[in-house]
């Protein structure tokens, strides 16, 4: 009996260990193998003191709240915008369920809302955590835009987004590998 019982633990571990490992980070999807680093960064905690992050002192970084979410948005407001990016970094009271449902309910949110259409879905782990992403590109007057959300599961009731705004069409993976690396920064407060 015992032998029968070690042999299904044994079973167990091997599926979950596989099961997890095949989870890819969702920033391998746009081959972003190495991080960008940036140079004098400060620390900012959310105003709710869910998490904090690193970010360039020269960024414009501004701070919101309300009951059920706090966040940081930044920029880089020393280039033009057809060159920068600009990030946002939420904590949200509320649950996601990852299905197709909740993937049709974004792509016609950002259809209807913003004009933008999917380029790119996908699920993984970011942060080490369940995580979904997309990305879209439309038009904002005459300049090209895309915006890459990231939704990750944190808890049962909370959860995180990541977005990228990236207007023009040059060094569009660049900003996104470089979002990326500025996600990195974050460190979730218990």
């Amino acid at each position: 009996m015992y032998a029968f019982f070690k042999y299904w633990i044994l079973i167990l571990f091997v599926i979950t260990t596989i099961g997890c490992t095949n989870k890819k980070d969702i920033s391998t999807d746009f081959n972003c193998n190495t991080n960008s680093y940036f140079n004098n960064t400060k620390a900012f905690k959310d105003v709710l003191k869910k998490f904090t992050t690193s970010i360039p002192k020269s960024w414009k970084t501004e701070l919101y709240y309300d009951e059920f979410q706090s966040k940081i948005y930044s920029a880089d407001t020393t280039k033009q915008l057809s060159e920068t990016y600009i990030i946002d970094i939420a904590w949200h009271q509320g649950n996601l369920n990852f299905n197709t449902e909740f993937e049709t309910k974004i792509a016609n949110l950002l259809s209807v809302k913003e004009k933008l259409k999917t380029q790119k879905q996908g699920y993984g782990i970011f942060l080490n955590h369940n995580s979904y992403y997309n990305l879209s590109s439309g038009k904002k007057g005459n300049i090209t835009y895309h915006l890459l959300q990231v939704y990750m599961q944190y808890k049962n009731d909370e959860y995180y987004t990541f977005t990228t705004k990236i207007y023009g069409d040059t060094f569009v993976e660049e900003r996104i590998c470089a979002s990326f690396s500025l996600f990195k920064n974050t460190i979730f407060i218990p």
